[in-house]
């Protein structure tokens, strides 16, 4: 599971003619599906200033952990260097685990989505996360400890969790193209 969030978006919102946050917010988009669809995960939502994506259904991958950290990677990496820094700040929260994959709703509407504690837990690591920051789950960090090796470990009291929730903040400065 993967959720990108603009930070300040309200302020932002406040500051400038909504045509423009329109454009800031295109853009982000834009870049989030990019990177999302770069390592072959499924855009489950855009929703307000927030994208959430999961990787690793419906097409089964064995390295669905690292596909995720490594599209938050490129999300906030292109964010930096778009329209000279100026576009947006996000944070990023990914979790990996068991989920329900599948479609939930009634016979108007359904949707294609995932539920469970995984998706939780990613969500609210995004809500830990400070601007330009990935926050991912112990689980999600130890399939991509290689790639990251110098991860910083947080110990985090989530929103809903009984116990602490152990995270990794993982540096955007690690190569993020191939597969």
């Amino acid at each position: 599971m993967l959720f990108v969030d603009v930070r300040g978006f309200t302020s932002l919102a406040e500051q400038l003619q909504p045509a423009d946050v329109a454009a800031r917010l295109n853009r982000f988009y834009d870049l989030a599906s990019r990177a999302i669809f770069l390592y072959d995960g499924t855009l489950d939502k855009l929703v307000g200033d927030q994208v959430m994506a999961f990787f690793g259904a419906p097409i089964d991958c064995q390295d669905h952990a690292g596909r995720a950290v490594r599209a938050a990677v490129e999300i906030i990496d292109n964010l930096r260097t778009s329209d000279g820094g100026a576009i947006l700040r996000v944070g990023a929260g990914i979790s990996s685990g068991e989920a329900f994959v599948g479609n939930v709703g009634g016979a108007a509407v359904a949707d294609y989505t995932v539920l469970g504690d995984t998706v939780n837990i990613a969500a609210r690591l995004q809500g830990e996360a400070a601007p330009g920051e990935i926050l991912i789950s112990d689980e999600t960090y130890a399939q991509v400890t290689e790639q990251f090796p110098n991860a910083t470990r947080r110990e985090l009291l989530l929103k809903g969790k009984s116990d602490p929730v152990i995270a990794w903040q993982v540096g955007t400065n690690a190569p993020t193209r191939g597969r």
